[in-house]
């Protein structure tokens, strides 16, 4: 699988951060391919809390997270593989997904798996989708 890097200074992601409420100080997860440069990036950035999800991690924080950023979904198939680590984050947390995947199918699923869409954002050719998970949502453990 290629994927495509992030721009260099993450033009989009201040702005939906700062659309999803979080602060330096929330606990933001970074999943999927990708994950570690973005990690590293929030990290530089002040986030100091930011966690790198990789594949053979305990796929849950505890506490629960505030944020689980998803840099590059593969697609809506790819969805399927973060449902278990947006399941780690607490009632209200923000789900940050950056794909090139059709966003209408990705918020339909996102709204069956308790999530609620707050913004789509379109940048470089990729959508973002800013979500938060729903009071009532069950927080699963992976």
């Amino acid at each position: 699988m290629t994927v495509e890097p992030l721009p260099s200074d993450f033009g989009g992601l201040i702005p939906c951060l700062d659309l999803a409420g979080l602060s330096h100080r929330d606990l933001i997860m970074v999943a999927g391919p990708g994950a570690l440069p973005a990690m590293l990036w929030l990290c530089r950035h002040g986030y100091e809390q930011a966690v790198n999800l990789g594949p053979h991690s305990p796929r849950c924080a505890t506490p629960a997270a505030d944020a689980l950023f998803v840099p590059h979904l593969s697609g809506a198939a790819g969805l399927t593989s973060i449902l278990p680590s947006a399941g780690c984050v607490r009632e209200g947390g923000v789900l940050i997904l950056r794909t090139r995947a059709g966003a209408a199918a990705l918020t339909a699923e996102l709204a069956a798996a308790g999530w609620g869409l707050d913004s789509r954002l379109t940048e470089k050719g990729h959508a973002v989708l800013v979500s938060h998970r729903l009071a009532g949502a069950q927080r699963k453990a992976a």
